[in-house]
């Protein structure tokens, strides 16, 4: 759609359209756009919400008052939570528990690599039953989430790894689809475990970001990242937005 609205606008005609990767709409530069912190597939937010889509409209349209382009507007809410199911969803799997002792490189990488082998199998399981799977953004396979675990692992420990799979781009940038892959990787492991009721997007988010190693490890470079204040070759501040608003405070029981 990105590429399609440069044709639209060659005929005269402003468009704008809802980004859900901001990454992707950087890169194609669409005249007008509106970034949204929504899981794909969801482009207005949760379902059942009629007055926060009507706000997600109103604030596309709004995005019609830059004349010029391109210009990316970030929508300021996450979605609202899903109504819960009368119990509580609840992870089968005995994940390794956080130690949030746990800083060195290899410990820290050991730990991450751990819970994946973990997660693996479940994540087959989901992508044999379903016939699909959202892993790949990053342009790699689940055959290198194990790389893709321990340079994430070297980076939240203050190290400058080499990006995975031959991968080039600039840090801290080239981190957002590796992050994407890896939370594909986890909520879709997640969601297959057995359990009486599927969990709802809420009760997925909450445990991958409050309860895994991995969202332990995010924590740990969404807050290197905001040290280091990198900026883009015009001197912009580099948002890589890799904890969504709703989880921006980082547990301090677990996350010290």
């Amino acid at each position: 759609m990105c590429g399609l609205s440069h044709y639209i606008e060659a005929e005269g005609i402003a468009t704008a359209g809802i980004s859900l990767v901001r990454e992707h709409t950087e890169k194609m530069r669409p005249p007008r756009a509106l970034w949204v912190p929504f899981p794909l597939g969801r482009p207005f937010g949760a379902p059942g919400e009629p007055d926060f889509q009507i706000d997600v409209l109103r604030s596309l349209l709004g995005v019609f008052e830059a004349e010029s382009g391109p210009v990316i507007v970030d929508y300021a809410h996450d979605a609202p939570a899903m109504a819960p199911a009368d119990e509580p969803w609840a992870c089968a799997l005995p994940l390794p528990p956080l130690d949030p002792a746990t800083t060195a490189a290899g410990q820290l990488t050991q730990a991450l690599l751990t819970e994946v082998n973990f997660l693996l199998p479940w994540y087959g399981e989901s992508k044999r039953r379903r016939g699909r799977t959202l892993f790949g953004l990053s342009g790699l396979t689940v055959d290198d989430a194990s790389a893709i675990a321990a340079f994430l692992a070297a980076y939240a420990a203050g190290e400058t790894p080499s990006l995975p799979g031959g991968l080039n781009g600039a840090l801290p940038a080239a981190i957002r689809p590796l992050v994407d892959d890896m939370r594909t990787l986890y909520l879709e492991a997640g969601y297959e475990q057995p359990a009486a009721l599927r969990p709802t997007a809420q009760e997925l988010n909450a445990w991958f970001y409050r309860q895994t190693r991995l969202g332990d490890v995010l924590y740990r470079i969404r807050d290197r990242i905001a040290a280091d204040a990198p900026t883009d070759s015009q001197g912009r501040p580099i948002n890589v937005a890799i904890i969504p608003n709703a989880f921006r405070q980082r547990p301090p029981a677990a996350h010290p």
